[in-house]
């Protein structure tokens, strides 16, 4: 959403979260891409040995999804693998190194990684966030 100029929260727990809905669609626009462009970027420059993407399978477009990312980011240094499966959050919920802004998710992961909050600020720079962050001490 970053790309699209949208409205971005940067929440009490230091990720960003958007206002948009994702409820069994999902479409490639023209910005899908450069965001997965700069993903990948971000993963090889964080020595990142292996990337397992988990795609909900019921959702719309998630195989051209796959296929988007495998393209772009399958000649980069790390182990690509993906896995389209019904219930992607009870996975995730289960794993260590997740990437993700669902607050139920980092509440239940055993650790996670704020990868859209690295990108905006490595790949993106200023942002103009509705900003509700806990200030560090």
């Amino acid at each position: 959403m970053a790309l699209s100029d949208s409205l971005l929260l940067r929440c009490m727990d230091g990720t960003v979260r958007d206002l948009a809905a994702l409820r069994g669609t999902y479409r490639l626009i023209d910005k899908t891409t450069r965001a997965i462009e700069m993903v990948g970027r971000m993963l090889e420059k964080g020595g990142v040995g292996k990337a397992v993407f988990y795609l909900d399978s019921p959702v719309s477009n998630s195989g051209r999804l796959k296929e988007r990312i495998g393209a772009l980011l399958g000649e980069y240094p790390f182990d690509l693998q993906f896995e389209l499966i019904h219930n992607v959050d009870a996975v995730l919920e289960t794993l260590e190194n997740v990437i993700t802004s669902d607050a139920i998710i980092l509440d239940k992961c055993g650790s996670w990684f704020n990868l859209c909050s690295r990108i905006i600020a490595e790949e993106i720079g200023e942002y103009p966030f509705a900003d509700f962050a806990v200030p560090e001490e």
